[in-house]
This record gives C-alpha cells, structure tokens and sequence, in this order.
C-alpha cells in the first residue's frame, strides 16, 4: 500500500484578506523587543477587548533600532493608531508611539524606516 501526500491547498490573492502595514516609532525610551511584542499586545487587548483586536489583528513583523513594523487588516488600520496614542507605559517605562506611515506593502515601508534588504 502506497501512502499519497496531499499538497495543502493554498488560498488564490483574489481571496485572500487585504492588509496595511504601519511603521511605529517609539520614543522616549529604548525597549527590547520581547517587552514591545507583550506590552503592545496587553495594552491593545485592554483598550479594544478580544473582539475588537481579533478584527484588527494586528501583528508585530518587525523590530530594529526602536522602530516597528505592524501589520493589519486593510480597514482596520484607523482604529490600530487611535489605539498606539491610549499605549502611554509599556514595562513601566514611559513612552510615545509615532505612527509615521502607513502602507500596502512592506517594501516601502521598510525603505521609508532606513532599514536595510532583512
């Protein structure tokens, strides 16, 4: 008996979710990133609730040099920001997050960061 692998069907880009990508710009202190990925999860999770944050869906893609790159859903990315300015303590270190762009594709975002080809 002969055992057959099933491909695992992928979703076509005409089907799948649209997103947004945003680069946050923390000031005022310097946070690992460990400490972001939490203290923006925990922070975001009281201000919308579960439901609210599952709409959004927001997820960390990267973090260097105190700057991070977020993705969203495509209209969600209005009600992300309003929450980064309620996020005002991140580890008990006092700290102002600046949305400085917001984008389709993470190929401009990067380039508008000064981050380098990752």
């Amino acid at each position: 008996m002969k055992i057959e692998k099933k491909k695992k069907k992928t979703i076509p880009l005409s089907q799948r979710e649209k997103k947004r990508y945003i680069l946050i710009e923390i000031l005022n202190a310097t946070i690992p990133e460990k400490d972001f990925y939490f203290g923006f999860w925990i922070e975001l999770l009281g201000f919308f609730g579960s439901k609210g944050l599952a709409e959004i869906n927001p997820r960390l893609v990267l973090y260097k040099d105190n700057k991070a790159i977020v993705k969203c859903k495509k209209d969600a990315e209005i009600d992300l920001i309003a929450g980064l300015a309620f996020i005002k303590k991140i580890r008990n270190k006092k700290i102002i997050l600046n949305p400085v762009i917001t984008s389709g594709t993470i190929k401009t975002v990067k380039e508008k960061a000064g981050f380098k080809r990752i």
